[in-house]
């Protein structure tokens, strides 16, 4: 009797065991998929700076993911050029698996206009994990404007007088090369990020800017900024009555999916344990999930094969204008 009952609490321990294990495994599965990486701290470098849509979307998966890879990851901001500058550090980083990209549509912005020879192919693509807030096309109040006409209408009635930001090699330049090609004629300003063209709009110093929704909500409900139309292929869920620049026939349509790349040659059981730890996080954690909400961003990943698909097929469409992006 003593056997069995010994038996049957040995079981019981085995039992436990195996339950604890199994619900560890959704939060250890990068942990156990054979390659031993990473031993130390990763640096992500965000091709942006401090405080924009790809900023705030690598910290705050970071946060979690590092517990996950059980090493730190430090977010570094390298901007300028559209992201270039940044991804140029990446390119040449020695691929080990300790330094990683972020970046977004402005990697093949930037090949289209020529800043640089190489797009995504030059990197080994881990995934897309975010989904920015919808970006709109946003306009100050005292404009007058209400809809996307007026705003359109405005600038061919005095041509040059209402201003647009572009930041060249990146995804605002694709706006400001398809609404002057649909007909607009805009003054375009030069500008850095997000947070640089929201300063100039607040600040009055520019009419018309692009920018993530949840950047501009405030402002828009407080009368200040008016919201004209969205750069999203599809009406945004929570600004259904928001037209798409490709409704009004304006050839500029994306999301804002902020994407990781490893150096080229970094080996492929690196690259395949970082992005299903990146996975795991974005499916399974409840916290990263309120994060989401906070962000008014959907959940969103892609692997690396279809992270990889994704990058060539925008750049094959944004090629085909390349010498309306290259127009000096």
């Amino acid at each position: 009797m003593k056997k069995v009952l010994a038996m049957v609490a040995l079981l019981g321990l085995l039992a436990t065991t195996l339950s604890a294990n199994g619900q560890q495994e959704g939060t250890q599965n990068a942990a156990s998929s054979g390659v031993d990486w990473p031993k130390q701290p990763i640096n992500i470098v965000v091709a942006f700076g401090a405080g924009g849509n790809s900023d705030y979307n690598t910290r705050a998966l970071a946060k979690y993911l590092q517990k996950d890879l059980g090493q730190p990851i430090v977010v570094t901001n390298v901007s300028g050029s559209g992201g270039t500058i940044g991804a140029n550090q990446v390119k040449g980083a020695k691929p080990d698996g300790y330094t990683v990209l972020c970046s977004q549509v402005s990697m093949n912005v930037a090949r289209v206009v020529g800043l640089t020879d190489y797009a995504a192919e030059a990197f080994e693509p881990a995934c897309v994990f975010s989904q920015g807030s919808d970006e709109v096309l946003v306009a100050n109040a005292d404009t007058g404007w209400k809809t996307y006409e007026d705003m359109f209408n405005a600038t061919i009635a005095e041509p040059g007088k209402y201003r647009l930001t572009s930041n060249a090699g990146a995804s605002t330049q694709w706006i400001a090369v398809a609404l002057t090609k649909a007909g607009a004629k805009f003054n375009i300003v030069p500008s850095g990020g997000s947070g640089e063209r929201l300063k100039l709009l607040l600040g009055k110093h520019v009419d018309v800017i692009a920018m993530p929704y949840n950047m501009v909500k405030d402002y828009v409900d407080k009368g200040q900024f008016v919201i004209l139309a969205t750069d999203s292929p599809k009406r945004p869920y929570n600004l259904p009555e928001v037209p798409t620049l490709k409704e009004k026939g304006v050839d500029c349509e994306y999301y804002y999916y902020n994407t990781f790349f490893f150096p080229k040659g970094t080996d492929k059981a690196i690259v395949d344990k970082f992005a299903k730890a990146c996975q795991n996080v974005i499916e399974n954690n409840p916290d990263y999930a309120k994060d989401l909400e906070g962000f008014m961003q959907p959940k969103v990943y892609l692997g690396p094969e279809e992270t990889a698909k994704y990058y060539s097929d925008e750049l094959a469409h944004l090629m085909k204008y390349q010498a309306d992006f290259q127009a000096k």
